[in-house]
């Protein structure tokens, strides 16, 4: 089994430049859709000629704190988005006890990837993050920042990974996933040959992307794998509400460092999550937006010169690197970065909030996801 250590991802501020000048990114950015400002306007209600029932009930929310009444806004909330997200994951609700509120996803992923650093040191085992190659940058840039030393294999060799890693490892996977932005049809099958080969959980599953896809995977994900012991999502890449941190994490075990986000959440952000999950289902906005993603990459590809073909995730685009006799370019934008083996993956929001008429694209620090 080949393993590598993750390298940086290559940074050229001229092919960046390049890039944002054919309307698209490197960077994945969070589009804000005019269905996201309406949900807003909706919950926030009228406040100039006095307050009318929705700004009421918006206020209302926080008063009053002693009664306790605001405990069950975060439980209302992970249930709808349970029920919202069923068309694509399983999820054993009984599996999953302990449910948090987060800051959307990354919050909950630096919160799982910390718990796993102090049960290494609490049990004396050295702590190792492992990944695929292209993946999240934010797993390993937590991993680190926690002393944990990362490890990256490639996709292709998913079944010697699933079988042959470490007992005390944690393997942090995104479905749909990071590297390509599209749904990965191995990712069951792996998840099964981790839970085959150890009796304890050891997947962190990533499920940001659910919500960004147009249609039913083949496959729902098996987020009720005996593998996985935390589950994390957010609304951030399907409903543009990077900056209002909106999301969540199920655990099999208690999360004693998110305890305290039972009460300490943000209530307007839980509300937001609310309204958007019962307006829109699970595959809405990307449908709607699809003719849109179409066309972005239709136009980008021309700017650039790269034959694109949309992704599941609707704000990107992908390519074959040899397709393309720009070496520089495939380089750039192949995931991992370097690797023309690898995807080539671009991110079109630019374009589509220029052609839906928003006012700009909200960037998602970090993230080439």
């Amino acid at each position: 089994m080949n393993e590598r250590t993750i390298t940086p991802p290559i940074h050229d501020p001229e092919l960046d430049r390049r890039v944002k000048d054919a309307g698209a990114s490197k960077t994945v950015y969070a589009l804000v859709m005019p269905e996201t400002e309406a949900a807003k306007n909706f919950i926030l209600g009228n406040a100039v000629a006095g307050p009318d029932a929705a700004r009421r009930h918006h206020l209302e929310q926080f008063r009053d704190a002693w009664t306790g009444k605001q405990y069950a806004s975060h439980e209302a909330f992970i249930e709808r988005w349970m029920a919202w997200a069923a068309p694509v994951v399983t999820i054993d609700a009984a599996g999953f006890p302990w449910r948090y509120p987060t800051a959307g996803g990354s919050e909950a992923l630096f919160h799982v990837i910390t718990a796993y650093g102090n049960r290494a040191r609490g049990e004396r085992f050295n702590p190792e993050v492992h990944v695929f190659a292209g993946e999240y940058e934010g797993y390993k840039a937590y991993a680190e920042a926690c002393g944990i030393a990362v490890v990256e294999h490639p996709r292709a060799d998913w079944q010697a990974v699933g079988r042959t890693l470490p007992a005390t490892a944690l393997f942090c996977l995104s479905q749909p996933s990071a590297i390509d932005g599209n749904v990965w049809p191995e990712a069951n099958e792996f998840l099964s040959l981790l839970a085959a080969s150890s009796e304890h959980p050891r997947a962190l599953l990533d499920v940001t992307y659910v919500g960004s896809i147009a249609e039913p995977p083949s496959m729902r994900i098996a987020a009720d794998s005996p593998s996985v012991q935390a589950l994390a999502f957010s609304l951030s890449k399907p409903f543009g509400v990077y900056y209002d941190r909106i999301g969540g994490v199920l655990c099999r075990q208690a999360m004693p460092t998110l305890f305290g986000n039972q009460w300490f959440k943000n209530l307007t952000s839980l509300q937001l999550g609310q309204a958007l999950l019962e307006r829109h289902d699970v595959f809405d906005l990307p449908r709607r937006y699809r003719p849109i993603q179409r066309e972005a990459v239709a136009r980008v590809g021309r700017n650039l010169g790269l034959m694109l073909s949309p992704c599941d995730v609707n704000v990107l685009a992908q390519a074959d690197a040899h397709a393309t006799t720009d070496r520089a370019l495939a380089a750039f934008l192949c995931r991992p970065a370097g690797d023309l083996n690898a995807p080539l993956r671009l991110c079109l929001t630019p374009t589509m909030a220029e052609m839906i008429g928003t006012a700009g694209p909200i960037a998602i620090p970090g993230v080439t996801p």
